[in-house]
């Protein structure tokens, strides 16, 4: 009985201000029909013991005119109160926590949020994408921070407009970043990750009057049971490292051996997701 009670005259949670309105206005409701009852019951009360100083049915007339209204004003005002107050901190709070797994400039999640998401996600038909941009010390110092971080938002962009909601994308270290994929195999991966590739070979940077023109490199993995984020991650950066070393502006696989995290698929394996992810793309733009 006690939890029933607790139930109907707590609050709860609010999605909108609208919610709060609303759950107020029940709750007060709830409570003017109670105070109706006690106050009813109290006269009863009196009437039988003969300490009314007018008759019953006066005094039914008075309370049913006064109780409802004062009780739903007084409870609709102080459940408002206590309820925005709630909102209010709700809503800081989720946004403080927003704010600790996302990364400021690029808007992306950060290592921290994008680690948790490997290390707690399922290993069926999961892939892991790195990106790094090329050169990104001459941006820097050719055209000024500004411009580098001009860039590192234009990477964000494209990574938004490339992946689903389903891909978790994130900013990982200055110029790094990091794709999870949900549901995909290696060549799909391949076919996404060349697909960003060749949207920031074909952009232009507006800055300053300048048209500055990047380039990325890449790595992708597929995760297998048993890999940590520090075994996938090791694959992945291995990849991303022979693309750079190869020279750059290019995508490059690590295939899962069991027994080692960073073996990278030999040069007909290479070739042979390279050809399977372009396929992916003709299938898609055609």
């Amino acid at each position: 009985m006690r939890e029933w009670i607790v139930r109907q005259l707590t609050l709860g949670h609010f999605a909108t201000r609208k919610d709060v309105v609303r759950r107020s206005a029940i709750l007060a409701a709830k409570i003017s029909l109670l105070a109706l009852g006690l106050n009813l019951g109290l006269e009863a009360l009196m009437g039988e013991m003969g300490l009314l100083p007018y008759a019953f049915s006066d005094s039914v007339k008075m309370i049913f005119i006064m109780s409802p209204t004062i009780s739903f004003t007084v409870g609709m005002i102080a459940y408002m109160v206590v309820g925005f107050a709630i909102y209010d901190l709700s809503r800081e709070r989720a946004a403080y926590q927003q704010l600790s797994v996302t990364d400021q400039l690029s808007g992306l999640a950060n290592r921290r949020a994008f680690l948790d998401a490997v290390e707690h996600c399922d290993r069926d038909n999961k892939v892991l994408l790195l990106f790094d941009v090329d050169h990104f010390k001459a941006i820097n110092d050719t055209y000024g921070h500004p411009a580098g971080d001009a860039a590192i938002i234009a990477v964000a962009d494209v990574l938004r407009a490339v992946f689903t909601q389903d891909a978790m994308k994130a900013r990982i270290g200055g110029e790094e970043f990091a794709v999870l994929l949900a549901n995909r195999s290696l060549a799909e991966g391949m076919a996404l990750a060349e697909l960003v590739r060749m949207r920031i070979e074909a952009s232009k940077l507006r800055h300053l009057g300048d048209d500055i023109t990047f380039t990325i490199s890449g790595g992708v993995t597929e995760l297998v049971e048993g890999d940590g984020f520090t075994c996938a991650f090791s694959r992945a950066d291995r990849a991303l490292y022979t693309a750079k070393k190869n020279g750059r502006n290019r995508i490059v696989p690590a295939v899962p051996v069991s027994g080692d995290c960073v073996e990278i698929a030999n040069a007909g394996a290479r070739r042979q997701l390279r050809d399977n992810a372009t396929a992916i793309i003709r299938k898609a733009a055609s």
